[in-house]
């Protein structure tokens, strides 16, 4: 990752919790926070002082979109991003497996990762436009599939219309969930791909369609929204970006679906069954580690809070759910060089996961 977004500097080499933290921050008070104050070495009385009337004020929830704006606007982003961070670290059962999914990634690292049985079969989801851009994005899984087909797995991609609505795409998956009833699935997709998960597996399919799906891996979905859309719905960037839509032969109905308003009715009216495990897979979005992708559209959110280039982080958990953070990410993941060994690593985390059942 290179950081192309332009912020002050504050450098940092750190650690919060099991997660190692060298970068850059965008203010004097976060980099504070993240050397000293959550490693207990506190030195500082008038930035103890705030962190603590924070930390007391916003003790019993992990932040949503509206708290972490306002922490972000008594701070700065960076700051809001590492006390969100500390909060997912801090909800129960998100800790150990953070502390598995490295394990497992080392021993990925080192041609050492098996899966002693491979029951399940997995139906990746493909993100928005996969099939002209996915070599480029990762949108497509394509290393992934042949790293899961060589460790033994049924590797399935779900052959969603690749400039699909949410609401087509849910419809897709769903018949493909109830032609594969006599499977164990496990389900992965990223970015545009996790509304329709959410929506096919929480609204469109029935309870008893649903018992032979025991996991889904959402990583970085957009299950509210993306305030980008908003954003470009309007004014100059409204007609620049119906240009583009028209030039690319896409749908605007298609980004009409992923807008913050419709996925958030969406989101709330999603019920998944309690017996699917769910695990989000998000980058920690720091301003030091911004992508070459992310840079402008992370500049244009920043008055929202803290995100990822694409949604605000809060936005990105799935309800009832587990979490593991990628400290050197933020929502494109392909820029990430060990992304595709990762991704193994995630399926063996869900898999150990499920067998502790």
């Amino acid at each position: 990752m290179f950081p192309f977004f332009s912020a002050p500097k504050f450098k940092v080499d750190s650690k919060l919790e099991m997660l190692d933290i060298k970068t850059t921050l965008d203010s004097e008070l976060a980099q504070y926070y993240l050397e000293n104050y959550l490693n207990g070495k506190k030195s500082n009385s008038s930035f103890d002082n705030k962190i603590d009337q924070i930390h007391s004020e916003y003790s019993k929830q992990v932040p949503d979109r509206n708290i972490l704006l306002e922490i972000s606007k008594q701070t700065s982003l960076d700051f809001a991003a590492i006390y969100f961070t500390y909060k997912i670290l801090k909800q129960k059962g998100n800790t150990k497996l953070q502390k598995d999914f490295l394990k497992y990634l080392n021993d990925a690292r080192n041609n050492k990762l098996s899966f002693i049985k491979n029951e399940y079969d997995i139906l990746l989801v493909p993100g928005f436009d996969y099939a002209d851009n996915g070599h480029l994005t990762g949108a497509d899984f394509a290393k992934p599939r042949v790293l899961l087909k060589n460790a033994g797995f049924n590797v399935r991609l779900v052959e969603i219309d690749p400039i699909g609505s949410v609401e087509e795409n849910a419809i897709f998956l769903s018949e493909t969930i109830r032609q594969s009833k006599n499977k164990k699935l496990l389900i992965g997709g990223a970015s545009s791909a996790g509304p329709a998960i959410h929506l096919a597996l929480g609204n469109y399919l029935k309870p008893n369609e649903t018992k032979h799906v025991k996991a889904w891996l959402n990583l970085g979905g957009i299950l509210q929204g993306s305030p980008l859309l908003d954003i470009f719905s309007k004014g100059f960037k409204g007609s620049l970006f119906d240009f583009v839509v028209w030039i690319k032969k896409w749908r605007m109905g298609s980004f009409d679906s992923m807008r913050s308003e419709i996925s958030h009715a969406r989101f709330r009216k999603n019920n998944i069954p309690k017996h699917i495990l769910i695990m989000n897979y998000i980058g920690m979005s720091l301003s030091g580690n911004i992508s070459r992708f992310a840079s402008d559209k992370y500049r244009m959110m920043k008055d929202l809070g803290p995100n990822d280039g694409l949604a605000l982080l809060p936005d990105l958990l799935a309800p009832n759910s587990l979490t593991i953070l990628a400290e050197k990410s933020d929502h494109f993941f392909a820029e990430d060089p060990e992304i595709d060994i990762k991704t193994v690593a995630l399926l063996k985390t869900i898999v150990s996961e499920l067998n502790k059942k």
